[in-house]
């Protein structure tokens, strides 16, 4: 089975041309650099492995404390351009291809004293390499999510000779009880790594003149900008000053998007006059900082199905009242344990309402939810301890 897993590795090489117009927009996967071996200035360090963009900027405060003894690999090109500037000072590279002859001189190349697989990426290749070249490999906050766990139950036979030896830090119990019954055999729960994340230090210049109520919608798709203006038609009856701040999770879709009301773009003025009815956020790496000037922050890419949300930790940490839709699901167990509320896209205005109407009521819920993320803070530091207790670092 796993020569016959690396048969098809090889046979997949002459679609990436394919592949890469197919992913566009959640990254490209170009092969070239996928061919090579080389990986300067990372040899004998410990490899974190981050799939994409969003994945980059959640395993920063790994990188943080292991400075200077960590390499990074990504999937995406977009997730290594975004590695490149975040972290410029981090050896960093797209992964190689999956293939076991071309993994293997990998790893003998450039000997890394242990992988980090942040959540749950799985390469059948590369497990199997490390387990012959005793390198420690580690899931670190590792996430086996629905569809994930069916597909790895049916290749439990396969699959389970390659993680039997590896260890599965996992970010809940639900996903620790899932790696156990595929087939790891050491496995212990050591929280979301997400909920370590870190606020900007310094806040993005904003001005908004008048006195209003602003929401922003954070990390949008396709769908959500329509929604949002319908809720903000709807919203503006009764708070007539109100402004909708609109962040596109593609920044490119931002000019395209037709909105029923006078729009300022952020690329084109820092100031927002009285009469704007809508704010475009279309500039790279500003929406964690400007939540901070929102009432009420809802969070994209929940509020429509195939997407799985985006992260509510960044405007819980500015201490915003937090929205999340229900089709948020990658971040469902962030949300309850930050006591975020979760609604539907019909329950969306109620709830926007009730906020707006209430300032006792977004103070209660920015509160709770700030103090919930204080406490289950830590998890790099019990990830790092783990990982102590196998590799010097």
């Amino acid at each position: 089975m796993f020569w016959i897993y690396n048969f098809l590795v090889a046979l997949s090489v002459p679609l990436f041309p394919i592949v890469k117009l197919k992913t566009k927009d959640r990254g490209e996967v170009h092969l070239k650099p996928r061919l090579s071996t080389n990986f300067p200035g990372a040899e004998n360090k410990i490899f974190l492995h981050a799939a994409s963009i969003g994945e980059v900027n959640t395993v920063k405060p790994l990188v943080k404390k292991l400075e200077g003894k960590v390499a990074l690999t990504t999937f995406t090109d977009y997730g290594l351009e975004r590695a490149k500037k975040l972290y410029p000072e981090v050896p960093s590279r797209v992964t190689p291809l999956d293939l076991y002859p071309l993994i293997k001189k990998f790893l003998k190349k450039n000997r890394p004293k242990a992988i980090l697989i942040y959540e749950s990426e799985i390469w059948p290749s590369l497990l199997k390499a490390t387990t012959e070249l005793s390198i420690p490999l580690f899931f670190v906050s590792g996430k086996i999510g629905e569809k994930a766990y069916r597909r790895l139950l049916k290749f439990k036979k396969f699959l389970k000779p390659l993680i039997e030896d590896k260890t599965f830090l996992a970010k809940s119990e639900k996903d620790a009880e899932r790696a156990l019954e595929v087939g790891f055999k050491k496995v212990e729960v050591v929280g979301d790594l997400k909920l370590d994340y870190e606020p900007p230090q310094e806040r993005a210049p904003l001005k908004i003149e008048g006195r209003r109520f602003v929401v922003l919608w954070g990390s949008t798709h396709s769908g959500e900008e329509r929604l949002a203006a319908e809720v903000h038609q709807k919203l503006k009856e009764e708070f007539p000053g109100l402004l909708t701040v609109i962040a596109p999770r593609h920044v490119g879709r931002a000019k395209s998007l037709k909105l029923p009301g006078k729009t300022v773009f952020r690329s084109e003025s820092q100031t927002v006059p009285s009469d704007a009815e809508f704010y475009v956020v279309d500039t790279v790496g500003e929406l964690p900082s400007l939540y901070s000037y929102s009432t009420v922050a809802v969070v994209g890419g929940s509020l429509v199905p195939g997407i799985g949300g985006h992260n509510p930790v960044e405007p819980v940490a500015t201490g915003v009242p937090t929205v999340m839709g229900v089709y948020g699901t990658e971040f469902s167990d962030v949300a309850e344990r930050l006591g975020v509320d979760v609604v539907t896209p019909l329950e969306l205005e109620r709830t926007l309402r009730t906020l707006l109407q209430n300032p006792k009521l977004r103070q209660e819920k920015s509160s709770r939810s700030f103090l919930n993320w204080k406490m289950e803070r830590g998890v790099t530091e019990r990830i790092l301890k783990k990982i102590g207790e196998t590799v010097e670092f």
